[in-house]
């Protein structure tokens, strides 16, 4: 795959249609909420992570603990996020989608978490992107 075209669909619709820079979502002032994890749960199957061959966008993070000696690199990202820190997360017509805590989300809901801290970002902190 060369480039966002070529990426799978789901990929180009939430995560390329907009901008960030996860060091500055880090600075804003925003209050932490707890939600049902469940609400997220949905990035589980989306393809984000690389192959063993290094292509982007190729393995979920449920295919990533299903198979963690497969995916190793991956796996052992997740066992080590701290998961102390709030996922930052953005409404994307009307779904929260992560803009950083992937492998966070997948660890707690490997450890079984009902719930999960989110920082809601608003929209005019990323810079959006037309098709």
């Amino acid at each position: 795959m060369t480039g966002p075209s070529g990426y799978p669909p789901i990929i180009r619709r939430y995560w390329y249609s907009i901008d960030w820079e996860v060091t500055d979502l880090w600075t804003l002032d925003l209050p932490v909420r707890t939600l049902p994890i469940d609400r997220l749960l949905w990035h589980l199957d989306v393809p984000v992570w690389p192959d063993a061959e290094g292509n982007p966008y190729c393995v979920t993070p449920r295919e990533v603990m299903s198979d963690p000696v497969l995916h190793e690199g991956e796996h052992k990202r997740v066992m080590v996020a701290d998961t102390s820190f709030p996922l930052e997360v953005i409404d994307r017509e009307g779904r929260l989608m992560i803009l950083d805590g992937i492998h966070r989300l997948t660890r707690l809901w490997s450890d079984g978490a009902g719930t999960v801290d989110i920082r809601l970002v608003p929209p005019d902190a990323v810079r959006w992107i037309l098709p």
